[in-house]
């Protein structure tokens, strides 16, 4: 299993390396997308954040994704905005496709079958983002029609869920979010824009103020109404993890570990690196699951983070 990083500086290059990154995958920004778009037509899921974390121009992330390669590691593209109309998939076409063949990148990151398709003519690979929603084998067997290589598989499936997609089709690379920045929703499913004037979806829905509506009025009911709000709101995939789960994605045959965070600090990010590749070499020198989940090694603060599962990715390992 690889590692997977995000990369918005370029000078993080080769501490990511040095960390133990196998690959590594890239935003950017265009001036000349958003004069012709408008500036709400995002090039990718992050392009609210603007430069904080679409970093460098399209020149520049191809230069930068060149050096990744040079590197010896994987370089990857993210165009998984929420939609694409057909002027800007021909826009893609015409501005970036020559040069991310050039670059020879090891994938674009599509949310859009109609991109996918677009760029599987063009002769480069794709890989299907957790926005297109592929909850099940016959999801995947649309997109593998459409010449998708690899599936980021959505963070809210069960390891089952994940193992039946696996097993339907041994020829795919199969992907999953493994540390940092969880979601309280479905990434698919929520067509909220991630911007400060817009107010994402799950932004609005942790900061503005509620008001409990029920129709048992007891004091037992309004406290765990209001115990599960804390709990969803304050605590639930603030800092998710999936260390205890490397076992069975191992058994799956899970090619690539997600790390997300393309705005957060970089040294955490390495420490996610390094904690995961101690842990994948633990995997190898285990013959049992429990012999992994007795000799594993815990993420940092592990007792407030770890001992109740509310960060857990996959909490059904340690909680049945």
């Amino acid at each position: 299993m690889k590692v997977l990083v995000p990369l918005n500086n370029g000078e993080c290059l080769e501490r990511f390396v040095e960390a133990g990154a196998d690959e590594l995958y890239l935003g950017f920004y265009d001036e000349g997308w958003f004069e012709t778009f408008g500036k709400y037509a995002d090039i990718n899921r992050m392009s609210g954040f603007g430069k904080n974390a679409n970093r460098y121009n399209f020149g520049e992330m191809t230069e930068l994704a060149k050096k990744i390669k040079a590197a010896g590691k994987s370089a990857f593209v993210t165009m998984n905005a929420n939609c694409y109309s057909t002027a800007q998939i021909d826009y893609v076409r015409k501005n970036y496709f020559p040069a991310m063949k050039e670059a020879e990148l090891d994938g674009l990151i599509v949310s859009d079958i109609h991109l996918a398709k677009a760029a599987h003519e063009e002769g480069i690979r794709t890989v299907a983002s957790t926005m297109c929603a592929i909850y099940n084998e016959d999801i995947a067997a649309y997109y593998r029609e459409a010449g998708v290589k690899r599936i980021i598989l959505p963070r809210d499936l069960s390891l089952d869920e994940i193992a039946s997609i696996c097993n339907a089709f041994d020829d795919m690379e199969y992907e999953v979010f493994f540390m940092r920045n969880g979601c309280v929703l479905s990434d698919c499913y929520c067509l909220g824009m991630h911007r400060k004037e817009c107010g994402s979806t799950c932004g609005f829905l942790r900061s503005r103020p509620k008001k409990m509506i029920t129709s048992v009025n007891s004091f037992d009911e309004k406290q765990k109404i209001n115990q599960n709000d804390y709990l969803y709101n304050v605590h639930f995939h603030h800092d998710a993890c999936a260390m205890c789960a490397l076992y069975r994605m191992k058994e799956m045959g899970i090619s690539a570990l997600k790390i997300v965070g393309r705005a957060d600090n970089y040294e955490s990010v390495c420490e996610d690196i390094r904690l995961a590749k101690r842990n994948l070499q633990i995997v190898e020198n285990s013959s049992s699951e429990k012999e992994y989940l007795d000799s594993m090694e815990f993420p940092p603060h592990a007792e407030k983070k770890c001992m109740w599962g509310y960060s857990c990715y996959y909490p059904e390992v340690r909680f049945s």
